[in-house]
């Protein structure tokens, strides 16, 4: 499973540094993990959306900066460029918003996990965030490795942190936060959690204010956007 890109590493409530979506290519196939305010402008001017065979955007809950432009995107794609993209998530709740913001589901293809024929496999975790909204986090597998994907999380769910220190997980993309929060991972619970040999390993997203060299110096990685404004 290759590294991810990402079009912003920000939380919410640091918006400089773009919302926190990633994305990534698999046999001609074009994969987003989340859809935030920010991410349909960077879309549209950056990739070319009709050369991929599929397109699917993963969602791993419905906060706006993880799912506020979807809306756009999917009227784009279906009115312009007749493309249809598959919208992942494990609950309908995204249908109904989607309705809400008035794309029709002949828009878009709603699917609850990617299909068997995908090059990549998915397999969500519950993970805490919100009281009022289920949120996921995903593992992802291609090519004999997995990764996983927490979207917004306040803890690594168990399975996956074992899996990750037995090295059947390759790498962590984390929601990490600076500032204590019932909603994100605070990192000094990561420090609790992850022994320095591995922290390398984790890639600390979802930033939500200037830490990175912090960060670094406790042994982690950070992600970084793949394009220049």
């Amino acid at each position: 499973m290759q590294e991810l890109k990402f079009l912003g590493y920000g939380a919410a409530f640091y918006p400089v540094l773009g919302n926190t979506n990633a994305f990534f290519e698999a046999e001609g196939d074009l994969f987003f993990l989340d859809f935030g305010e920010a991410a349909y402008e960077k879309v549209v001017r950056c990739f070319d959306l009709k050369k991929y065979r599929h397109i699917y955007v993963i969602l791993t809950h419905l906060h706006a900066d993880h799912s506020g432009s979807l809306a756009s995107l999917l009227s784009y794609t279906h009115c312009v460029l007749g493309v249809e993209v598959n919208v992942v998530h494990p609950l309908e709740t995204v249908v109904e918003l989607l309705k809400l913001q008035g794309i029709s589901p002949k828009f878009y293809r709603y699917m609850p996990t990617l299909p068997d024929s995908c090059p990549v496999a998915i397999t969500p975790y519950d993970v805490p965030h919100a009281t009022d909204m289920r949120a996921f986090g995903y593992v992802l597998s291609a090519g004999g490795e997995a990764v996983y994907y927490s979207g917004d999380a306040a803890d690594v769910p168990e399975p996956v942190l074992s899996a990750f220190l037995a090295g059947k997980i390759a790498r962590l993309y984390q929601d990490t936060a600076r500032n204590p929060s019932s909603s994100h991972c605070l990192y000094t619970h990561l420090e609790e959690i992850i022994p320095m040999e591995s922290r390398p390993r984790v890639f600390c997203m979802h930033l939500d204010g200037d830490y990175e060299q912090m960060l670094k110096e406790h042994g982690f990685s950070v992600v970084q956007p793949a394009f220049k404004e």
